[in-house]
């Protein structure tokens, strides 16, 4: 059986990060920013989960921005107005991560662009979280 590119791109962070789970993710989300086939890769298996949060959020009477934030802007809510970038803790980010999927999984359709941009951003606001 052989490996994938994203189970090997995993196993290459796991080395990186000297085997510590949550380092690994940030390494995973810092190379899947520059990586579409990786992204992909990772986002794949949760699309069905990701709309049918968004989907949900916007049926309540919530809203979803649809364009990615431009670089350092952070990850912002259209509802309110914006007093500076969002920011996310690591362990908000690893929380968010490990709970991503577990409303079921499922095929979902190949055109996740928007939820590849949305994961993008996602992951840009937090990397620049680290930058001094």
């Amino acid at each position: 059986m052989s490996d994938t590119y994203v189970t090997l791109k995993i196993r290459e962070a796991l080395k990186a990060a000297q085997g510590s789970r949550s380092q690994a993710q940030r390494v995973l989300i810092a190379w899947a920013l520059d990586d579409e086939q990786l992204l992909r890769g990772l986002c794949k298996p949760f699309l069905k989960a990701i709309a049918g949060s968004a989907v949900d959020r916007v049926a309540r009477g919530g809203s979803i921005t649809t364009a990615a934030p431009a670089p350092g802007q952070g990850v912002v809510k259209s509802a309110r107005p914006s007093t500076g970038p969002k920011k996310l803790s690591p362990q908000m980010l690893d929380a968010i991560i490990s709970r991503m999927g577990t409303g079921g999984g499922g095929a979902a359709p190949d055109d996740g662009h928007e939820q590849a941009d949305n994961l993008k951003a996602l992951a840009a606001a937090f990397t620049q979280r680290k930058k001094p």
